[in-house]
């Protein structure tokens, strides 16, 4: 294979297995540059970082246009991602370099860990084990992940009701659009999958929800404020449950308030998603900058 870059440098967030760090070893002039922290100006990786002219980062990564001026051969940013939101895509598309994002690859994993803690919560909740069936689901954002969350949802017997800003018409008999005060007031449980480092929900939002109401956040940061997620939950009976995705960033005062309930895992990282993940991160560096055959932007 023909070296499509002349040094690839690959961000902490990115986290690769040796089989992509193989893979990235015949796509570029120079051994990748494997980073555990962005290169300071005495650093020893400098040198050859500065020469960069593909960056491969994570969802965590920050690229903004003050960093991005550090790499002048830059012309390519891989991300294993699906959100830009760190990236300065003013400044990309002013200096000619293209963002390659990447879509679905932790889609099954997050559906999964949304199920698993609906299902743990129902069967421990109090004296007796409880079901799902019957009781209702709230979904806030419905993307790829919350429609799937949905279909597991309704198959397991749970009315759904979900929101987006724009009404949607759905059959009667699956999950169903609602105006956002109505999924929040009757839930049970209340999933969101709302966009990237964007809150959706403010405290008088928050205070609508039902104490004893099960919430689970899988989003990329939290999707309400940190100070609105502490005087909400501080007054209220049920729990809210976090993977490290949304809990990123959570303060300590935060993590010790009842109820709150932080797992040290990131649902969408799974063996499969992991794959999936460097092969869609693969394919579009394979691809280089012909727009054409790279993921849809």
């Amino acid at each position: 294979m023909t070296a499509t870059f002349s040094q690839i440098s690959v961000m902490p967030g990115v986290w690769p297995t040796t089989e992509l760090l193989e893979r990235l070893r015949a796509m570029s002039e120079r051994s990748p540059l494997v980073l555990s922290e962005w290169p300071s100006a005495d650093s020893v990786d400098r040198r050859a970082f500065v020469g960069t002219d593909a960056i491969l980062a994570g969802w965590k990564d920050e690229l903004g246009a003050e960093r991005l001026a550090q790499l002048p051969a830059l012309r390519y940013i891989g991300l294993r991602a699906t959100s830009t939101d760190r990236v300065d895509l003013d400044y990309t598309t002013s200096h000619g370099v293209t963002v390659s994002p990447i879509q679905g690859y932790g889609d099954i994993g997050t559906m999964e860990f949304v199920a698993e803690q609906l299902l743990r919560h129902a069967r421990n909740g109090g004296p007796g084990c409880g079901e799902l069936a019957g009781r209702r689901l709230g979904v806030i954002g419905y993307g790829s992940v919350g429609q799937g969350v949905g279909r597991i949802a309704a198959a397991l017997g749970m009315d759904v009701l979900f929101h987006t800003p724009t009404p949607r018409l759905t059959p009667a008999d699956g999950p169903r659009w609602a105006p956002l005060r109505t999924v929040l007031e009757t839930a049970d449980y209340l999933t969101f999958h709302s966009p990237a480092y964007r809150p959706v929900a403010g405290i008088d939002e928050l205070k609508r929800v039902p104490s004893a109401a099960v919430v689970v956040l899988t989003t990329l940061g939290l999707p309400m404020a940190e100070a609105d997620l502490i005087e909400w939950q501080r007054n209220r009976t049920g729990k809210v449950v976090l993977d490290l995705c949304a809990g990123h960033g959570l303060s300590h005062e935060a993590k010790q308030v009842p109820g709150l309930e932080l797992h040290e895992l990131y649902a969408a990282r799974t063996t499969e998603s992991v794959r999936r993940a460097e092969a869609k991160l693969l394919a579009n560096l394979t691809a280089g900058l012909n727009p054409d055959e790279r993921e849809s932007r």
